[in-house]
């Protein structure tokens, strides 16, 4: 087992997890069809409410329902804001060490307990009667490199805006059909509440399986 030199603590797991890991939520819409309970369920009114924030500045059109039109479209000016914010050099483009980095410094590449991680969270999924967990594959913990290379489509070294955008029109259209439970076209706030509750869910089951690995001596 390849071993992680500088041993990971809670705080950097919480940055850790949130920006390397590129979960995808297939598994949501079969945990949560029906939307029964709707989507405040076991999040209390704070957390209803903002879930209800989050849901109206998707909403432009205000119909109740999220279009792929409204999910991808602010793609465009995130890419911009994230070309802004990691182009230190200010050359126009990101190097992959400028892709990578993040308030925590580069991140930590977890590819090589990737096995052992997704074991983990079966686990957990098994014991919890997989209440909402998407379990992982080997694709959520690709190292930085391969992640860079993907969006690098030009294969030129370096990332530049329509290849963020590219990027992220990707990942916002297959997170809308991750959540489109139903499969009608749109995403209702019951299903997007679902999609949220399940991404909190597993992310705090890697997590815990992180740690469980790191406290076993294994990064």
């Amino acid at each position: 087992m390849t071993k992680i030199t500088k041993r990971l603590n809670v705080a950097v797991l919480t940055g850790l997890i949130a920006t390397t890991v590129a979960l995808s939520i297939p598994q949501v819409a079969a945990a949560d069809r029906g939307g029964k309970g709707g989507p405040h369920q076991g999040e209390g009114r704070k957390g209803g409410d903002r879930l209800a924030k989050a849901f109206a500045r998707l909403d432009v059109n205000e119909d109740g329902a999220l279009s792929l039109v409204e999910m991808t479209d602010p793609t465009v000016a995130r890419a911009a804001k994230m070309l802004e914010r990691k182009d230190t050099d200010e050359d126009g483009v990101l190097s992959a060490d400028e892709m990578q980095r993040n308030r925590h410094g580069n991140a930590v590449d977890l590819s090589a307990i990737a096995d052992d991680i997704i074991a983990c969270v079966t686990d957990l999924a098994a014991e919890a009667g997989n209440e909402g967990l998407v379990i992982p594959t080997a694709d959520s913990f690709k190292s930085a490199e391969a992640r860079f290379a993907e969006v690098d489509t030009s294969g030129d070294g370096s990332v530049d805006l329509t290849e963020l955008e590219a990027a992220g029109l990707n990942k916002a259209t297959n997170g809308f059909n991750h959540m489109d439970a139903d499969e009608d076209g749109s995403v209702t706030i019951e299903e997007f509440g679902a999609a949220k509750q399940a991404r909190r869910a597993t992310k705090s089951a890697i997590r815990q399986c992180v740690q469980e690995i790191n406290d076993d001596g294994e990064v």
